[in-house]
């Protein structure tokens, strides 16, 4: 972003451009600035004068208008008044901006002209007044107690710099998928390890990260999918972060989403990884778990096109990840997914399986 950001008032489109105070919050100690100073122009915190809340609640959208105002709902009705609601809007063409309107003076929003999630998330961060930052997606919602949970860890916890909780997710059939419970956190390499190997995930949404950890890490924002995994792992590599094993938040896994996700996997999966892992702003020690991460990241996009279909891109990316680490031979389900690839195309032919596009 260029310059000041404007502040658009919902119900007169009145435009307030924000003041900053770069000492408002002590800062972390953390890792060097090269991922700040690769963004664009980063707006100036809030002055001392401004009401500064424990939480921020940060909602990106671009035409989600049938959805954002369940998002917002469910953090307003949060309980304290130690929180703010930020609506940033990345461009939206449809009623993103009539449904924001309706909660008037609760809800601050923002409107640029379409970057992507991570120049929106990024512009939220700028825009925020929390000392701990949490991303809503649009289509999710918060549960209730979510931030008196993340509340009594971070009163608790001063000193972390990531707090984050479970999740679970409903398709458009009503299935409910649950995520992995956590593990206790250990020393920062530990958790970074961890979580390329995916022995633990953080979904947006149930993560409260500190405002002073993005002094030093920005979301990428060249990246369009799965951007948000440089700046976790990052996180849980430079930072002291707890978890708790409370569900925080609920995913809403409509096929829309679902649609958008493949076609960004195909367009962003080796980004991930070269951001990730780019020498400029990684330690040397943590370069070595790359093959561990891409092999991993490529399993999962083998499941993933696999349940939409896709099934010969499943097995191109399972291959993959046999040659980046033989070992994931050794995932019997991946090699059972695999198998069972070749059969669920070959009753395509036939008209017996209706999901297949390949």
């Amino acid at each position: 972003m260029t310059g000041q950001a404007t502040r658009h008032d919902v119900r007169s489109n009145a435009s307030v451009a924000p003041h900053g105070d770069k000492n408002v919050h002590p800062p972390l100690k953390g890792p060097s600035q090269l991922w700040v100073n690769r963004q664009r122009g980063a707006v100036p915190r809030q002055s001392a004068a401004q009401k500064t809340f424990l939480f921020s609640v940060i909602i990106p959208a671009y035409n989600y208008g049938r959805f954002v105002g369940r998002a917002i709902e469910s953090a307003l009705q949060q309980s304290g008044d130690d929180f703010e609601v930020l609506v940033v809007d990345d461009g939206s063409t449809d009623n993103t901006r009539e449904v924001v309107a309706r909660y008037e003076d609760r809800v601050s929003y923002f409107h640029h002209e379409n970057r992507g999630q991570s120049a929106t998330r990024n512009r939220g961060i700028d825009l925020a007044h929390g000392r701990y930052l949490i991303f809503l997606d649009a289509d999710d919602k918060l549960l209730p107690h979510a931030l008196a949970h993340l509340r009594r860890e971070v009163q608790a916890h001063p000193e972390v710099g990531m707090v984050f909780g479970q999740h679970f997710a409903v398709c458009e059939e009503g299935i409910r998928v649950s995520g992995k419970l956590h593990p206790e956190m250990g020393e920062p390499m530990e958790n970074f390890r961890d979580f390329l190997d995916r022995k633990f995930g953080i979904c947006n949404g149930t993560a409260a990260v500190k405002r002073d950890v993005f002094d030093f890490i920005r979301f990428p924002e060249h990246i369009r999918n799965g951007e948000d995994l440089p700046v976790f792992a990052a996180t849980l590599l430079h930072f002291p972060c707890r978890s708790i094993n409370e569900t925080l938040l609920e995913v809403n896994a409509h096929d829309g989403r679902v649609r958008r996700n493949i076609q960004a996997i195909r367009e962003t999966a080796e980004q991930v990884i070269d951001e990730l892992f780019d020498p400029a702003h990684m330690p040397q020690p943590a370069l070595r778990y790359r093959k561990l991460f891409a092999a991993r990241k490529y399993l999962s996009m083998a499941r993933s096109f696999y349940r939409s279909g896709y099934y010969a891109e499943s097995r191109s990316y399972f291959r993959k990840a046999v040659a980046t680490q033989w070992r994931r031979l050794l995932n019997t389900t991946a090699v059972a997914r695999y198998v069972k690839s070749f059969i669920r195309q070959g009753l395509a032919k036939f008209g017996l399986d209706p999901q297949t596009h390949s």
